[in-house]
C-alpha cells in the first residue's frame, strides 16, 4: 500500500504522527510505505523536520505554499495545482494528518482521501481547538478521534475507524488544580495520545485487507461497517 502523506506541519504533533507511522512501517506493522509527502507550508520548525526526515529516507517531497491564495474562493484553483504536483507519483490513497486546508472535489473525486479528525463520528467539526472547546463546554465524558473518508461534507465523510477516551479523570483533576485553559490542553493531550495508535492500526488493517473500502463504503472482515470500526479495545 502506497501512501501520499499530506501535512501542513504546523506543530510538533504533526511531526510525531509522521514519524510514528514511519516507525510502524519499519517494524512491519503496516504493509506499505509513504512514497510522497506534500505540504502547503514552505518552512517552519516542524514542517522543516518533516522535510528533513523525508529527505533522510529518500521520500519524494512536494510543497506548494497556500499563503498567496484566498480561500475558499481559490480552493479549487489551489487543488488543481496540487494535483499537478502529485499526479506523477504512484499511490493508493492520500492521508491527511494535520493538513489545515479543506479539500475540494478536485482531489477527493479522483483519489481516495482519508482524514484524521480529532473527534468521534457524528460529533464535532473543525480544528482541534474548536472541538476541544465544545467538549469542555459541554463537559462531555467521552471524547476521541476518527479516520474518515473525505467528501464534500466537512469532517462528516464515512467513518473508517475511531477510538474513544474517557475524560472523567481529567475533569476530576480540574476540580482540584486546573484552570480553564489548562483543562483544554489536558483534554487535547488525552485525545492526542490515541491519534498515532489509531492511524497506525487503521493503516495496518487497510494494508492487510482486513478493512476494505469500495467506493465510499467501509467493510471490516467482509462485513459492512457503516458506523466505522471501533478500535478502542485494540489500541
Amino acid at each position: 500500500m502506497n501512501i501520499c502523506w499530506f501535512t501542513t506541519g504546523r506543530d510538533k504533533e504533526a511531526f510525531e504522527l509522521f514519524s510514528g507511522v514511519l516507525s510502524a512501517m519499519d517494524r512491519g506493522l503496516i504493509e506499505g510505505q509513504i512514497n510522497l509527502v506534500f505540504s502547503n507550508r514552505e518552512e517552519g520548525p516542524y514542517v522543516d523536520s518533516i522535510r528533513a526526515e523525508a529527505g533522510r529516507r529518500a521520500i519524494p517531497y512536494e510543497v506548494l505554499s497556500s499563503k498567496g491564495f484566498v480561500f475558499p474562493r481559490q480552493r479549487e484553483e489551489f487543488d488543481r495545482l496540487v494535483k499537478g504536483r502529485i499526479e506523477r507519483y504512484p499511490f493508493d490513497l492520500i492521508f491527511l494528518a494535520g493538513y489545515m486546508l479543506i479539500l475540494s472535489s478536485v482531489l477527493f473525486d479522483p483519489y481516495l482521501v482519508l482524514n484524521l479528525h480529532p473527534s468521534l463520528p457524528g460529533t464535532h467539526k473543525g480544528k482541534w481547538e474548536d472541538v476541544v472547546a465544545e467538549v469542555v463546554k459541554r463537559r462531555e465524558k467521552e471524547h476521541g478521534a476518527m479516520v474518515h473518508i473525505v467528501t464534500e461534507s466537512l469532517d462528516e465523510g464515512p467513518p473508517i475507524t475511531f477510538a474513544r477516551v474517557n475524560l472523567e479523570e481529567v475533569y476530576s483533576r480540574a476540580k482540584v488544580d486546573v484552570s480553564g485553559e489548562n483543562l483544554m490542553m489536558l483534554v487535547r493531550q488525552k485525545e492526542f495520545s490515541i491519534e498515532s495508535p489509531l492511524i497506525i492500526k487503521t493503516l495496518s488493517l487497510l494494508s492487510k485487507g482486513e478493512i476494505g473500502i469500495r467506493g465510499r463504503e467501509v467493510f471490516y472482515r467482509g462485513e459492512r461497517a457503516e458506523s466505522g470500526v471501533d478500535l478502542t479495545p485494540l489500541l
